[in-house]
């Protein structure tokens, strides 16, 4: 049924697909399927923000269908006043940006109280230390878009990797360019190299420096861009590849470009799962003989989106494991790092956190069905279906949270043989 959304400005209306809880239950056979992956959202939003910056959004192509990409699109075709976000993280802190430089014209950007009350202060203050002129306001950021001088700005240790791939996004437009300096911590820093590339892509030519990167004033040049197959959603396949003996995926089109960063999914999951690239795509299979997983803690800092399905894949398969550079996860749709641990600990493992450390020992002990209350984050709907291969059965009481990156992983799980119900 419909729910009410109170914004300023008026009453929108938003209509839930309300599909019910869903009921994976194992193949009864070994997995094998041909998969077309969606496009990667992360790449999509970023290359929809520099078509929107050129005045073209058909510039790009195979863009992701999952919802963050298509509220991104809708709101940069429409462009109303007020800019409802939905739970897109991404949506909001790139659109932030976007904002401030459309000159005359005013934006509130908002979003679910949820998405609000994550942490964008850091980005707001940079914005405004580039001439943005931005203020907080009960719906959201009321956003007057002008001429910015841009400038220098300085991040240390930011929480979100997003703040900076924002200002990058929006620095060709600014007067004076971007001189960014980025000290501390580095979360997640291949989605920044990711924006850089494509800023390359588009005419713009930023500079590596020491601590940072510049980019010079100038304009984006109008080239088509297609949007790859996406990695982190990948990680799904590599998961249930590594639980699933004799099993034998293909993945349409990915292959082992040098613009995603979680492509580390091959490497992280290469005890469990022997990659072959093809003309058609890259073909997973099942080890019969495995490989070791390190003893030492494994650094993930660079590719926190494949946490979950990593540390489902550990469980299943029985092993020990410390996981470190995860701060970043307390702040996403949800608390992913009490998520995962909960989640593990119903299923008999033992499982703890502390800052951005993750430790997990022991093997899946429940054997029985197993619900999931994924609460709004599509990751951990994503990753814990794939232990149906292990349990009588997984039941995900929202199912449609997979649509804000992968709306057809539930048909992908019929093509591999899976029953749902």
């Amino acid at each position: 049924m419909p729910f009410t959304h109170l914004i300023r400005g008026g009453v929108r209306r938003v209509q839930l697909r309300g599909m019910s809880a869903l009921t994976v239950r194992r193949p009864s056979h070994p997995l094998r399927a041909t998969i077309a992956l969606p496009r990667s959202k992360s790449v999509s939003n970023r290359a929809l923000i520099i078509a929107s910056l050129l005045g073209d959004l058909s510039l790009v192509s195979d863009l992701s269908d999952g919802d963050d990409t298509r509220v991104m699109r809708d709101l940069l075709r429409e462009r109303p006043h007020v800019m409802d976000c939905g739970a897109g993280g991404t949506t909001l802190r790139f659109l932030l940006a976007w904002a401030a430089v459309q000159e005359g014209e005013e934006h509130v950007i908002t979003g679910i109280p949820r998405l609000l009350q994550r942490p964008h202060d850091d980005l707001v203050m940079a914005l405004k230390t580039l001439g943005a002129d931005i203020e907080k306001v009960p719906q959201g950021f009321r956003v007057r878009g002008r001429r910015m001088k841009g400038g220098y700005v300085h991040f240390d240790s930011p929480i979100s990797s997003q703040y900076l791939s924002a200002l990058v996004l929006i620095a060709p437009c600014l007067e004076k360019g971007l001189d960014l300096k980025w000290t501390g911590t580095r979360l997640s820093e291949p989605f920044v190299s990711m924006t850089l590339k494509m800023l390359d892509h588009f005419g713009v030519r930023p500079s590596l420096t020491m601590d940072g990167v510049v980019v010079p004033p100038g304009r984006y040049t109008r080239v088509p861009y297609t949007v790859p197959p996406d990695w982190s959603s990948a990680a799904f396949w590599f998961e249930q590849v590594a639980l699933d003996s004799g099993a034998e995926v293909l993945l349409k089109g990915l292959e082992m470009d040098t613009l995603q960063g979680d492509r580390e999914a091959a490497q992280l999951w290469s005890p469990w799962v022997q990659r072959t690239a093809t003309p058609t795509g890259m073909r997973l299979q099942h080890r019969a003989q495995p490989g070791a997983w390190p003893d030492d803690p494994v650094n993930l800092q660079h590719v926190p989106d494949l946490f979950q399905p990593l540390a489902f894949t550990l469980a299943g398969r029985g092993l020990k494991a410390a996981m470190v550079g995860l701060d970043n996860l307390v702040v996403k749709e949800t608390n992913r790092l009490r998520a995962v641990g909960d989640a593990l600990n119903a299923l008999g493992c033992t499982a703890g956190h502390r800052a951005g450390t993750f430790i997990q020992g022991g093997r899946i002990t429940h054997k029985g069905p197993f619900t999931l209350d994924p609460d709004i984050d599509h990751r951990m709907a994503l990753a814990v279906a794939p232990l149906a291969l292990l349990l009588e059965s997984v039941t995900i009481t929202d199912p449609d949270v997979v649509d804000k990156s992968y709306p057809g992983y539930w048909d992908d799980l019929r093509k591999a043989g899976y029953t749902l119900s």
